[in-house]
């Protein structure tokens, strides 16, 4: 077992990184992510929603890939295409189908989940304990007096639920009991929403955030402040909040009883009704299906290259869509 002697000035620095998470909005639906983009935009705040190609190209060719292709000539962007595309043709009969287009698009998304988890995998170290990592990662608040206790206490109070958080989740994750985490365990660990035992941790983990009264389920009124947490006074409500309060009162909430129990948040933040992955499949093939066969002959993709693909170049012919049209 290897051993790093860490200074206090580096712990510091990892212990810092590492919380740089308290400064992101937390997604409540937790799916195999596609995009870091959103598909539709109000780019304009008139609730008219723009197509946004950019989620398409990092469906399609993952985050890092499609940086690279904004560099490239238009030309050069549907050459590398071309490639691409006798790729997905897996029975080479020169089209792409929609289950074609699925495949391609899950290896990708699933592609780029093992190689982040591949990535943090070295850093984190095999055969760590759970005291080891929790001395990396929050070593530092031993360090803390207590006039940083107190003139930081969000700050520090925040640091803590991170800590017993990730507490849980290792032990959670550690499915042999042997206290420390394999490679498949540490998947686990930091993308517990694709692992079918982890679940119910990620519903704890809702709750935890959402439930001020502590009576195990979220009522309307904590579900509707946790929407509005980003909104500052006097700044007019995103659209998308009033929304998701509809979809409350008229789906998620299904015995009407005013708050969500296990059940329901298991619905809401975790669809099995709704594949994302296959419906950028179906998005794809319409509209880049010019004579609508059901199917993508290599012209037609390169026809419309840059609903696939950007490139230095690209004139985006942006798509316009209604709210009600999502």
């Amino acid at each position: 077992m290897k051993f790093l002697i860490i200074s206090v000035v580096l712990v510091v620095s990892i212990f810092l990184s590492n919380c740089s998470v308290l400064n992101k909005d937390e997604e409540r639906t937790h799916t195999h992510k596609l995009s870091e983009e959103a598909h539709y935009k109000d780019t304009n705040g008139d609730k008219v929603f723009e197509h946004n190609v950019d989620y398409d190209h990092e469906a399609f060719l993952g985050k890092e890939e499609a940086e690279k292709f904004k560099a490239l000539t238009p030309e050069e962007s549907k050459e590398r295409l071309g490639k691409i595309i006798e790729k997905i043709d897996s029975d080479h009969d020169e089209f792409v189908n929609e289950t074609e287009l699925y495949e391609w698009l899950h290896n990708v998304t699933r592609s780029a989940l093992n190689k982040e988890t591949d990535e943090k995998w070295k850093l984190f170290g095999e055969n760590t304990t759970l005291d080891e990592y929790l001395e990396t990662n929050f070593g530092a608040l031993k360090y803390w007096s207590e006039e940083e206790k107190t003139t930081r206490k969000e700050l520090y109070q925040a640091y803590l639920k991170m800590m017993e958080r990730d507490k849980k989740r290792f032990k959670a994750a550690d499915i042999d009991n042997d206290g420390k985490l394999s490679r498949a365990e540490y998947s686990d660990f930091i993308h517990p929403e694709e692992s079918k035992t982890m679940r119910n941790l990620v519903i704890d983990e809702t709750i935890e955030d959402l439930d001020k009264n502590g009576d195990g389920v979220i009522s309307f009124e904590e579900f509707v402040t946790d929407l509005k947490k980003n909104v500052k006074d006097g700044e007019d409500e995103p659209e998308w909040i009033s929304v998701e309060v509809e979809n409350f009162r008229s789906f998620r909430d299904k015995n009407k009883d005013n708050v969500l129990d296990r059940e329901e948040i298991n619905d809401w933040i975790l669809p099995a009704d709704y594949d994302y992955t296959l419906n950028e499949a179906k998005h794809l093939v319409f509209e880049a299906d010019d004579n609508k066969d059901g199917k993508l002959s290599k012209k037609e993709i390169l026809d419309n290259y840059n609903l696939f693909v950007a490139s230095s170049a690209t004139n985006y012919g942006k798509k316009i869509y209604d709210k009600e049209d999502l």
